[in-house]
């Protein structure tokens, strides 16, 4: 059975200060390889391994609390942050009341090399512990905060409001750990009390960086012998005044800033201008820049989001980015390309994983301007599979969720790729009688068998088509589900394929024209347009042409005429399935792989 806490104990480790932390939904991150990130999600208390190659598929889930208190989500575990490592068997997360370890049967990164994160969800085991070397005057006072663990399991670190930084052995994380201790007292190099957000260990070992509202500390963690300085009780640390670099870009608006990456010789920054009370200004992320001459850290320039703006959900390049205002926690994507760089981040709000592609900005130093934001939005309504009688009765989980067969249409080669906003992409997908544009699910399904359009027919081509989801969010202040949108109503996601990445998502304006194909879902049949995508002057024209009553006599010509023009059209293009053979030219239709096909669930091809 689960452990679970008892409803005494779970009523003191909920309840988070609104000054500290605010929103529910994906809080933290770990990225277990390139393609796997594994997340804790407040929204359903659950751990999520999430496959970034298939457009934010879950492919393995862990809930963090007894079925039994599913309907009291004050009793729930409520976790904020997570970490592990390559050769850990084991999840650390910890809430503001607790820290918590999770047992796995392998280590998440075996998990991702077989591909198979079954055992993740079957025999995974919670439990909380407080190290023997720890002060238990720390625990239950709602102070605890991140936690984070070396690559190689060499050291671990949670932090504590009041505390500082209290060390822990991720490789044998028993309760009489030697290695676990007060590893950083408040006062020690200039760390002060209530103001410890985000830690990270950096890639090369060498220190872990605690950030708080305004600085940064990076304190060293490996010293020229190879020994750990905190081993032996010695606190150095390089302090970084965030504010003092960055507020000039808001005319020197107080700044708050909630965690700090390093990659290569440039520091990547996540906050925004201090909200104030009933803002939900969103994030921004922030670049910095190490010069060897001086030894220091300046240039602080704007890269992604921006941070005056309400919080939405919009990707593209880095200044049309938008995320949720709550996010605190962002992570290093490891790749397999070293010209790669990624920042990955829990988008809180939005509930799903965003990402920062900073390659050129890295590799280049001064090209800014081509950062590149896309999603993998996870989250198919995730609360309902997981939490209502009818999904549980039915046998959903959330790996079921992610994906939808049925039947579809499209139209591949250079010469079908159009110029389409999200109405247009859909009246297409009307006009060809399929009935309508595909969902994210219906799109997973589909391209993991390598059927979507593509420019030559080649199933490892690149590909970009319109989808049927939404990028409308909001501030959850419980965990549960979005009642309403509170933003993006306005906004749709494309699904983009790149025989690299795989499948991403970018969430654009439905009103903006994008190079697209053609991709429809649904059951066959006579197209059947309600107006729901047209705009009130559309809807507005469709009426008078109903209301004009034209006679059938004076039809039959134009229907004649009609047909004729329509045969012409199709003169060279993909015929559907009625029409009559002698008609066709295009024998390529009837064999192989078509530029126009139609798929059912079985994946077998009807021409």
């Amino acid at each position: 059975m689960k452990w679970f806490l008892s409803s005494l104990l779970l009523s003191v480790f909920t309840g988070l200060s609104s000054a500290d932390l605010v929103g529910h939904g994906p809080r933290a991150i770990y990225p277990i390889t390139e393609r796997y990130v594994a997340l804790v999600d407040s929204s359903i208390d659950a751990v999520l391994i999430v496959d970034n190659n298939a457009g934010g598929a879950v492919v393995g889930h862990y809930v963090l609390h007894d079925e039994s208190v599913n309907d009291s989500p004050d009793r729930w575990v409520n976790p904020i942050s997570i970490t592990s490592c390559a050769d850990c068997k084991h999840i650390f997360i910890t809430n503001p009341f607790m820290f918590f370890k999770i047992a796995l049967d392998k280590p998440l990164a075996d998990m991702a090399r077989s591909l198979d994160f079954s055992g993740f969800t079957q025999k995974s085991q919670i439990s909380p512990v407080w190290y023997d070397g720890w002060n238990p005057k720390y625990q239950n006072d709602g102070n605890i905060r991140m936690v984070s663990a070396a690559a190689d399991g060499s050291s671990g670190y949670m932090t504590h409001k009041s505390g500082g930084v209290f060390s822990f052995n991720p490789l044998s994380p028993s309760k009489e750990d030697p290695s676990a201790k007060h590893a950083i007292k408040i006062g020690e190099a200039g760390i002060e009390e209530n103001d410890i957000n985000g830690i990270h260990h950096t890639s090369s070992l060498k220190n872990i960086i605690l950030t708080s509202s305004k600085y940064v500390h990076i304190v060293k963690t490996r010293d020229s012998d190879g020994n750990n300085p905190l081993d032996y009780d010695k606190v150095t640390a390089y302090k970084l005044p965030l504010d003092y670099h960055c507020d000039y870009l808001y005319g020197g608006t107080d700044m708050t800033f909630m965690d700090m990456v390093i990659i290569d010789d440039y520091a990547f920054v996540l906050g925004h201008p201090t909200p104030e009370k009933g803002q939900h200004n969103g994030v921004a992320i922030y670049r910095l820049t190490w010069d060897d001459d001086d030894e220091q850290w300046h240039n602080c320039v704007q890269i992604a989001g921006s941070g005056l703006k309400d919080a939405e959900w919009v990707d593209g390049s880095g200044k049309e980015a938008r995320f949720s205002a709550t996010v605190h926690d962002i992570d290093v994507l490891p790749t397999a390309d070293s010209k790669s760089h990624i920042i990955v981040m829990p988008d809180t709000g939005n509930r799903a994983v965003r990402f920062i592609d900073v390659s050129y900005p890295v590799e280049a130093g001064d090209e800014t301007d081509k950062v590149r934001v896309y999603s993998a939005p996870y989250n198919e309504h995730l609360y309902e599979v997981m939490y209502s009688s009818e999904a549980s009765n039915a046998g959903m989980t959330p790996e079921l969720a992610m994906a939808s067969d049925g039947k579809s249409y499209y139209h591949g080669g250079m010469e079908n790729l159009y110029t389409m906003n999200f109405n247009a992409a859909q009246d297409e997908c009307a006009r060809v009688g399929i009935g309508r544009v595909c969902t994210l699910p219906e799109i997973r399904a589909r391209f993991a068998r390598g059927q979507y359009p593509t420019p030559d027919g080649d199933d490892e081509s690149w590909t970009t088509v319109w989808m049927n989801e939404d990028c409308s969010s909001c501030h959850l202040a419980d965990p549960g589900a979005c009642e309403s949108s509170d933003w993006g109503d306005e906004y749709k996601m494309i699904a983009i394929f790149r025989p690299v990445t795989g499948l991403e998502a970018q969430c654009v304006h439905n009103e903006r024209p994008v190079d697209t194909y053609s991709m429809c879902c649904g059951v066959g049949g006579p197209a059947v347009l309600d107006g729901t995508y047209l705009t009130p002057k559309q809807q507005q024209q469709q009426q008078a042409k109903k209301a004009a009553g034209i006679s059938f006599g004076v039809l039959i010509p134009f229907m004649l005429i009609g047909v004729a023009i329509y045969g012409v059209y199709m003169r060279k293009r993909a015929k559907p399935a009625w029409w009559p053979k002698f008609l066709r030219q295009d024998r390529r239709e009837e064999t192989g792989h078509a530029p126009h096909r139609e798929v059912d669930l079985r994946g077998r091809d009807y021409i």
